[in-house]
């Protein structure tokens, strides 16, 4: 169990969509809830899925029951689950019939968050059971479940060999006196001098395989970027398959940034449409010109869309791909992308959807091809600080002045990786709480 303090009184809430379906899912946990719920049924719980019948003031209902006795459940307590039909009279009624009798009604991810609290889950697994619940592709969720089975062993090695260095830190400082000369230098040469290289090189591949694992979880986000009246709107049109953006002949008609999404070969692709890039006294156009400029530098790659009369241009320099649009005559490639691209330039025809397919093709070209087991801001920026306290003691370890220091850096690094999985005490509460508040209730 770790330091997190939470009530421990009862806990009930739907688990399954609100609405009308076959069966539905009711969750209970909390010291003392199976004792609370059965004074409810006419059959003892057991664990064993059994048939029973919850009686309420005003009703009964036949369903289906299980009781897991802690620490053999999900949130390490006692808990219960209901299978009622999914009618959300019976199911309403059920919850508050429980609630009268003295449960509460459960926070946002409060199930998970108790699980995390009672040590059946690290911080890290939480946040990948969250994307596992949010995913909209396969490989989003491969990529949540990996992550939530541990399948990237990096980081635990380099958890694993800080605490054991700090061992020997420790042995060394405070029995110095009873080790002889050459003993501490082997200790310290092997222990601790020789496992920082290998930490350094396992956060650097966690920090390298980031922006891989963040475009999974999060999509791989497209600006198109270009003059006004080119077929931008046009083209995030195609490319999602709908009529996100208004498109008309007139140029100027796209203000500010719209977005829509798209699954190709089982990644999420994010398009960004934006105005015109254009000289313009008025006032709102600059605005949406400004914008654009600003989506270009967020997003994972810049698209400079052309009709064929401008391709030289700053953003064009820098983008990723120029894609020449209105060539209505073009032939259509299929997936070839290659044979639609000429000097560098793709061309296609948005209005007829000549070239799409290559064009998403080259789209999924563009991503990495890697990813790392961190995926979010928190975790970046913790590994980000465990690399720079190890950096930190590898170059104090090359001048000799002393093991304190050494220490001190390298348990800066190891509070970090705590904070990473909720450990250790800079762990933060607030932190904790956000992580909690992006699941339903009934998680």
């Amino acid at each position: 169990m770790n330091k997190y303090t939470f009530k421990k009184d009862c806990i009930v809430a739907l688990a399954s969509p609100y609405g009308r379906s076959a069966i539905a899912v009711i969750r209970i946990t909390g010291k003392g809830c199976i004792e609370r719920v059965s004074k409810y049924l006419k059959k003892p719980l057991s664990e064993k899925l059994s048939v029973n019948v919850f009686s309420a003031e005003s009703f009964t209902e036949r369903l289906t029951a299980v009781c897991f006795v802690a620490p053999r459940s999900y949130t390490g307590e006692d808990s219960v689950e209901l299978f009622p039909h999914g009618n959300m009279t019976v199911c309403d009624g059920i919850i508050k019939t429980l609630i009268d009798g003295g449960m509460r009604a459960a926070e946002r991810g409060e199930f998970t968050k108790r699980a995390f609290i009672n040590g059946k889950l690290d911080l890290m697994q939480c946040e990948a059971l969250a994307d596992i619940i949010d995913a909209q592709t396969a490989e989003q969720l491969k990529y949540g479940n990996m992550r939530y089975d541990g399948g990237f062993k990096a980081l635990g090695m380099a958890e694993k060999a800080l605490k054991d260095a700090l061992s020997t830190v420790e042995a060394v400082l405070h029995y110095s006196d009873e080790l002889e000369s050459g003993e501490q230098d082997e200790r310290l040469s092997d222990d601790v001098y020789g496992m920082i290289d290998g930490v350094i090189d396992s956060l650097k591949t966690e920090i390298d395989g980031y922006a891989g694992g963040r475009i999974i979880k999060d999509g791989f986000k497209i600006a198109l970027i270009g003059a006004p009246n080119v077929g931008k709107s046009t083209i995030l049109n195609a490319l999602t398959d709908s009529d996100r953006a208004i498109v008309t002949p007139i140029a100027g008609t796209t203000r500010d940034t719209i977005d829509g999404e798209y699954v190709f070969k089982g990644r999420k692709f994010i398009v960004i449409d934006t105005a015109g890039l254009t000289e313009t006294s008025d006032v709102v156009e600059k605005i949406g010109v400004e914008r654009a400029k600003k989506a270009a530098e967020d997003a994972d790659a810049v698209v400079f869309v052309t009709d064929g009369s401008v391709t030289e241009h700053e953003i064009a320099k820098k983008a990723a791909l120029v894609v020449i649009n209105k060539q209505d005559g073009v032939a259509d490639v299929g997936e070839a992308y290659d044979k639609a691209t000429e000097r560098g330039m793709l061309k296609i025809s948005a209005k007829f959807g000549k070239n799409i397919v290559a064009l998403k093709n080259k789209l999924y070209d563009l991503c990495p091809k890697t990813a790392g087991g961190i995926c979010n801001h928190r975790q970046y920026d913790c590994v980000v600080r465990a690399l720079s306290a190890c950096e930190a003691a590898k170059a104090e370890s090359k001048k000799a002045q002393g093991l304190e220091i050494v220490a001190a850096a390298l348990y800066d690094a190891y509070s970090a990786i705590q904070e990473l999985y909720g450990e250790g005490d800079r762990a933060d509460e607030k932190v904790i709480t956000a992580v909690f508040e992006r699941f339903c209730v009934g998680k």
